[in-house]
């Protein structure tokens, strides 16, 4: 029996050797030396275009103002009296509405949308894109380039915000390190999210700029965007009442989406319990959960939390946009690549 298993593992160990001389390495070496290498020098210099110190400061400065009111309102708990994973829920409860709504939504959305809009736009209008397209590098690499740069930017922005919120959080109730601890699951629900609102809006904002000749009719339309997203759709759900059901408006609320998929990575993560004081803020801003509570029929027990309108599965949500970003990416390379561009 020990011999069949040596032998079966040496047969597997052998197989994936020769999987790994004959693809794996070939493929790896072509995108290195095709993809790679020339992409990367794009990557580096549209970062540092599109960063500098000074622009992080201020922005984080932005994306952190609203939660902090939050956050840092005196609550009756006595932080010293209380669990970590009680701490951790309380703190959670005060930044998961601000997280959703400013930090990941209105501000960072317009942030990653005004980056990346004069990065194929304006370059195309000053004449440095004739200038970068007659060097041995595709106008498709260009474009992955730029659009992993502006990624990039968002990730770590998302990224510093988000913990640093955590912390501030946790300083302002108590400087416990074990409140922090407990809070990762929800900080990483938050970054979980932010990749995938990442990926939406650059995939918007790149396909903006590859399409206009001025960038400030991208930046324009990408903060149109953003508002009827997180503001427009509340206000018209609000004042139609009944007839957003039936309607369904609510297959065009990226708003209702946006804040179906933040769910769903909440609840995936179990990040925060169901609990009122936050979903009433969903229900009223993204309309993915209703104003009734959810009632145990055969004890006539309040389960905790509101109930979920379920126009989309969340899953469905998540797919959709995902699928709705990738096709903005395509089009938006298609449209560099065909691009007429002369001084």
């Amino acid at each position: 029996m020990k011999n069949k298993i040596e032998n079966t593992a040496g047969k597997i160990k052998s197989s994936f050797e020769k999987l790994n001389l004959k693809v794996i390495q070939p493929v790896k070496t072509w995108l290195s030396k095709n993809i790679f290498k020339r992409t990367a020098i794009i990557i580096k210099k549209t970062f540092l275009d599109i960063t500098s110190l000074k622009k992080i400061i201020i922005t984080l400065i932005a994306i952190l103002i609203f939660p902090l009111i939050f956050v840092i309102l005196p609550t009756p708990v006595d932080f010293g009296l209380i669990s970590p994973d009680h701490a951790a829920t309380i703190i959670g409860f005060a930044l998961i509405f601000p997280a959703f709504f400013w930090t990941l939504g209105l501000v960072y959305t317009i942030i990653i949308g005004t980056s990346g809009a004069a990065l194929i736009a304006e370059e195309v209008k000053s004449g440095t894109m004739l200038l970068l397209i007659s060097k041995p590098i595709s106008r498709i690499k260009i474009f992955i380039g730029k659009y992993m740069a502006v990624y990039l930017y968002g990730m770590l922005l998302s990224f510093f915000s988000i913990f640093l919120i955590g912390w501030i959080g946790v300083f302002a109730k108590s400087g416990n390190i074990d409140h922090f601890i407990s809070l990762i699951p929800f900080l990483t629900a938050l970054y979980i999210y932010s990749l995938f609102i990442l990926f939406l809006f650059t995939s918007i904002t790149m396909a903006f700029s590859s399409i206009f000749k001025k960038a400030r009719s991208a930046s324009i339309l990408i903060i149109f965007i953003t508002i009827i997203s997180y503001i427009a759709f509340f206000l018209i759900r609000t004042l139609t009442g009944q007839f957003y059901v039936i309607f369904q408006l609510y297959h065009f609320d990226l708003g209702y989406h946006l804040g179906n998929v933040f769910i769903l990575f909440v609840e995936t993560l179990n990040a925060v319990p169901p609990s009122i004081s936050w979903q009433t803020w969903f229900a009223t801003i993204t309309g993915v959960y209703s104003m009734t509570s959810t009632i145990d029929p055969d004890q006539n027990i309040n389960l905790g939390g509101l109930e979920k309108t379920n126009y989309y599965l969340p899953v469905f949500s998540l797919l959709i946009w995902i699928l709705i970003a990738a096709l903005l990416l395509l089009f938006g390379i298609l449209s560099l690549k065909k691009r007429e561009i002369s001084v």
